[in-house]
């Protein structure tokens, strides 16, 4: 793991006095989830983003992949959902950008070790998962072969929620990690180290059994791929 995908956000956003006019605007009463849908708010969100992706390094805050915006723009994630926690929805310690994969898989599930709470949690103990603003990656998941994640601690801990809440082990992340990685550095020793990797019992845990041999053939078509880009 570099220091780009080992990021805690350095502040959060700093809202502005547009931005609490579209919020009164979107919610002029109580808070509701589907606000956050409505269109005056539109140019906070693009503020948002513009000032929290170069904070996040341009990698989303679960998978630390790196976000493509030319693909899909990235999603501007809330940390507690907007459907458990309405009035937290504008609240920018809540808010985050991540890849629109995590954000659907993570979708509504619960992040808060105690839901009942009223004032939206500082502090690190307060979240199952891992908190973007509050937490340093490496501390609580190790990356095997800069493919796979693996929780440090146990099964309880905050490495192993994030990985289970965000299905961190999926055949799509370890092939865009894959990828990812020759991409920035070549084939050289990458691919072999790839598909041994995935040939270890030990990490064949870490991913399901029947997606092995989908990533390796997943893999070797995007090294065909690779290979004759660079060939042209």
């Amino acid at each position: 793991m570099d220091k780009l995908e080992d990021f805690i956000i350095s502040e959060p956003y700093q809202v502005t006095d547009e931005d609490e006019a579209a919020f009164q605007e979107a919610s002029p009463d109580e808070k509701d989830k589907d606000h956050w849908k409505k269109d005056c708010l539109d140019e906070f969100k693009e503020r948002f983003r513009d000032d929290m992706e170069p904070k996040q390094n341009y990698i989303c805050a679960y998978c630390r992949l790196e976000l493509h915006p030319n693909e899909v723009t990235p999603e501007i994630e809330h940390i507690v959902p907007k459907s458990e926690k309405p009035n937290w929805m504008y609240d920018p310690f809540n808010l985050c950008i991540s890849c629109k994969l995590c954000n659907t898989k993570k979708s509504t599930k619960e992040v808060l070790r105690d839901n009942t709470i009223e004032e939206l949690p500082h502090n690190s103990d307060a979240y199952l998962l891992i908190h973007p603003h509050l937490d340093r990656y490496s501390d609580h998941i190790d990356f095997v072969g800069d493919v796979l994640y693996k929780a440090k601690g146990d099964s309880d801990s905050k490495g192993a929620k994030t990985i289970e809440i965000c299905e961190l082990n999926r055949l799509e992340v370890a092939i865009a990690r894959a990828i990812q990685c020759i991409n920035k550095h070549g084939i050289g020793q990458h691919y072999i180290d790839f598909l041994l990797l995935m040939d270890n019992p030990m990490n064949r845990k870490l991913i399901k059994d029947e997606n092995v041999e989908r990533f390796k053939k997943k893999l070797k078509e995007r090294i065909r791929v690779y290979l004759e880009r660079q060939r042209q």
